[in-house]
């Protein structure tokens, strides 16, 4: 009927059945899943028949698709300025949302094992929203590659998944398990008590939700994504505060020799924001201002050379390249962390940003150690310390962090894209070691 009222005639027709396999024809596959989701779901929703249940069991056993389809052959006029109007259309918006919209999220089930499930909301008449709730139609969303592995793999316990984030204090660290906490998105709509509400619909916004293809949280739990600061960068914003709370708590003195062991995403960003403040030109012409960083893998070394570090080495070096008047361990392994402390100055600090999990850490600390007055120091992002409360805040330190991410882009430092539904492959490839960064890209959005 659309194409005829734009004077289409009908020429042809013949039957054309898909047989859709989930291997060899995945995209058409993922295609057909999306479309049953906003097309037949809804229709199925209506007979009190369990759409998301029928997505979730063909997702999981990978079911064929059979569709049975007719071809359509039109010939259409080249006179495309007087064409009849369908006058049944007028009044009615364009943008007007579907009744129903499909929400997919990942959830971990038990160790090594994380899956999808899929839910059907009913958006008609925005029963879904809270007053005070904003729906968030999601772009992108980071992987973190210490606190989600370890939930990967089931190295943890039983806590509350963060204690300063709001939604997370009430929620158990247990499976299964919904998690994540860098996702950026769009707002497609709001609760009637969102202040300013009309003018968020289409803001880039930040929020530490779990990975999903979209999510609705509180309005004052979002944050507005900078000018000048694309979806991809912008997923980095805890990632970077962590790197700057390290820093922080390092309190490095000018002319202070820093080693910082492992070069994984957070040890790249603390590198990063180390040089920015390091006299380059002191640095390269005396024994003061260096940055010495460690790493096992050779492609992560080279890359920590390029954002700054002074020296970049194997662990095997350290004992030579040392002592170092501060020690940051970003690594998440007990042996760098005693490299740390053996290779740190008598009077030195050693900050630790790695959480351990429920894992047993062996340290040697004998006499040496006992003799050096050296300080071992945790860092955790989710406070500020007591001693920089009289100058700094959490909205103080999220405004230098959004200017760190303007700085120094740190999209450059994913080294894979993949979908939800790729989320098994991803764990797999970040516990394997050899990828950086891993972002979840929302291509139906």
């Amino acid at each position: 009927i659309a194409i005829e009222n734009h004077r289409g005639s009908l020429i042809g027709e013949a039957s054309s059945d898909w047989n859709i396999d989930p291997i060899s024809n995945n995209v058409l596959w993922e295609t057909m899943i999306y479309f049953f989701g906003m097309s037949g779901a809804p229709a199925m929703a209506k007979y009190k028949l369990d759409a998301s249940g029928w997505i979730e069991r063909t997702r999981m056993d990978q079911r064929k698709i059979i569709v049975s389809n007719v071809d359509l052959l039109f010939n259409l006029l080249d006179d495309f300025n007087d064409h009849p109007v369908d006058k049944s259309t007028q009044g009615v918006s364009t943008n007007q949302r579907p009744d129903t919209v499909v929400a997919q999220e990942i959830q971990f089930v038990s160790p090594y094992n994380v899956t999808t499930t899929t839910n059907i909301w009913n958006v008609s008449n925005s029963r879904h929203l809270a007053p005070d709730q904003v729906e968030i139609e999601t772009l992108c969303s980071l992987i973190s590659s210490g606190t989600e592995l370890k939930i990967f793999k089931g190295s943890f316990e039983s806590a509350a998944l963060d204690v300063n984030i709001k939604g997370m204090a009430e929620e158990k660290m247990q499976y299964p398990l919904a998690y994540g906490y860098s996702l950026v998105g769009r707002v497609v709509a709001c609760g009637v008590n969102v202040k300013d509400g009309d003018s968020l619909i289409g803001k880039l916004v930040f929020t530490f939700s779990p990975h999903c293809t979209r999510v609705t949280v509180n309005g004052d739990a979002i944050q507005l994504v900078p000018d000048g600061i694309d979806a991809e960068d912008a997923v980095f914003m805890p990632s970077v505060e962590t790197a700057l709370s390290l820093v922080h708590d390092a309190h490095v003195r000018i002319g202070e020799n820093v080693a910082v062991y492992g070069q994984g995403l957070i040890g790249l960003l603390v590198t990063s924001i180390m040089a920015l403040q390091t006299p380059s030109l002191i640095a390269s012409r005396s024994p003061f201002c260096s940055i010495t960083t460690f790493d096992t893998f050779d492609d992560r070394l080279r890359i920590s050379s390029s954002l700054g570090a002074t020296s970049a080495l194997k662990p095997i070096s350290a004992s030579k390249a040392g002592p170092f008047d501060v020690s940051i361990e970003a690594s998440g392994s007990p042996r760098a962390l005693q490299s740390a402390i053996d290779n740190t100055s008598n009077n030195g600090r050693i900050i630790v940003g790695s959480w351990y999990g429920n894992s047993n850490v062996s340290l040697k600390l004998g006499i040496d150690f006992h003799r050096s007055h050296k300080t071992i120091q945790t860092s955790q992002v989710s406070t500020i310390p007591p001693a920089m409360t009289g100058l700094w805040s959490k909205e103080r330190r999220f405004s230098l962090t959004w200017a760190l991410v303007k700085s120094l882009k740190p999209s450059r430092l994913i080294t894979k894209r993949l979908t939800l539904n790729q989320a098994q492959l991803a764990y797999e490839l970040l516990d394997g070691g050899k990828e950086i960064a891993i972002c979840f890209k929302y291509d139906s959005n």
